[in-house]
């Protein structure tokens, strides 16, 4: 997190496995560790949310009680009549507008690993779970209000009890995604001496979701409604990688490039995550029930290219997601990134980091995925590192830290 998300050309074996699965074994001419122990956890939070707010303020300005009664008066067939149900439509609608995708979002994330480093291939196992929450306000009664004074316009047709027809909503949902894999990698080098390392992760993983919608007036702010999970559900999936350094000599002899900025050492590396898309229906009743939509979040393959510099005091990395990820599209919206990162070799067992993330996808929507600010540091003496990270966004606060250990 610390250097903006990047991490498919720059990862460290203390998370390659979660951004590039053959970077468990690209060393750039290290000396491997034989072992390596490694946790992690963190988390991230929409912070300047106003949800409870908004709702609360929905259901305490009688909006709907309004627009009941102004629908029944309008049964008097009076132009007066017929224009205070219509202005109390547009109001209805306005305020509806105005708290559409007001949003509460939190991520919880663990993860395990222990690789080992031989010859001719280095092993990582790992466990990991990442738990997302929201909870969404949405707007789905534009179109129904309208509908409603059409009717009574053209009198030919009772609307009816009109409250009862709307159905904007506070969406409640919960995504449990856990992963137990093991990444195998290994290295070669080929002309140019250039090094050039691939891997992959089979792996179980295991998720469910739940989704839980209440209408505003109904949802309860000081007692929520508990997330009601699908039951789980078990697939095996594959991550796969691949990486490559390049060489001056490579450089220079087959593109004909040269100059200082080719000093250092270039990586080009490419990744394929979740290589086969699942989705997971929510808890569905056997009898219809309005609270419980049955909606299918998905686990959906990313693939990212990265690139990464490196030079004698610093580092820079480029990420770049080629394909959109979204769980519940309809509202949650989608995200496609492109990361941007650094880091700064203060001391040998002490370095800076910080980095940009930018969400290239059109759409954010309640989970508010937008520009993050992202900074750190890892702290390595004596075999130990410590590395820490923080986040934040114009809507979100967040946080990392995790601990490893070499033998």
């Amino acid at each position: 997190m610390a250097m903006g998300g990047t991490g498919v050309a720059s990862s460290t074996k203390f998370n390659a496995s979660a951004h590039n699965p053959a970077l468990i074994a690209f060393n750039r001419g290290d000396k491997p560790d034989k072992i390596y122990i490694s946790s992690s956890l963190g988390t991230r939070e929409i912070y300047n949310e106003n949800l409870n707010d908004d709702i609360l303020d929905y259901q305490d300005s009688g909006i709907e009680e309004d627009f009941r009664e102004a629908v029944r008066s309008s049964s008097q067939s009076s132009q007066s009549s017929l224009d205070e149900a219509k202005l109390e439509g547009e109001r209805l609608k306005a305020i509806l507008n105005d708290k559409h995708l007001s949003s509460y979002r939190s991520d919880e994330m663990t993860s395990f690993s222990v690789l080992v480093d031989t010859d001719p291939v280095t092993i990582n196992a790992f466990a990991r779970r990442t738990l997302r929450k929201i909870t969404v306000i949405r707007d789905r009664d534009s179109a129904e209000i309208d509908k409603i004074i059409d009717e009574i316009s053209d009198g030919s047709t009772s609307p009816g009890d009109p409250v009862q027809r709307l159905i904007s909503s506070v969406d409640s949902t919960a995504f449990d995604f856990s992963e137990l894999g093991a990444t195998v990698a290994t290295t070669n080098v080929i002309d140019y001496n250039m090094p050039i390392s691939w891997g992959f992760t089979p792996k179980l993983i295991e998720f469910k979701a739940s989704h839980i919608s209440k209408k505003i007036i109904d949802y309860d702010v000081n007692n929520p409604e508990d997330s009601r999970p699908s039951e789980s559900k078990l697939e095996w999936n594959l991550d796969v990688g691949f990486a490559m350094l390049f060489t001056d000599d490579f450089l220079k002899e087959e593109f004909g490039l040269d100059g200082w900025w080719l000093e250092g050492e270039w990586v080009f590396a490419f990744s394929g995550m979740n290589m086969f898309p699942t989705d997971v229906k929510t808890y569905t009743p056997t009898r219809f029930n309005p609270d419980f939509p049955g909606s299918r979040p998905a686990v959906q393959a990313l693939y990212q290219v990265g690139l990464a510099h490196y030079r004698e005091k610093y580092m820079f990395a480029l990420d770049i997601e080629l394909t959109e990820d979204n769980v519940f599209r309809d509202f949650e919206g989608s995200t496609r990134f492109i990361s941007m990162g650094g880091e700064y070799y203060w001391r040998d067992d002490f370095h800076l980091r910080a980095g940009l993330r930018i969400n290239a996808s059109n759409t954010s929507l309640g989970a508010k995925e937008s520009t993050t600010l992202t900074g750190g540091f890892m702290y390595q003496p004596h075999g130990f590192s410590i590395e820490a990270a923080a986040m934040v966004s114009e809507y979100e606060v967040g946080g990392t830290v995790g601990f490893g250990l070499a033998f």
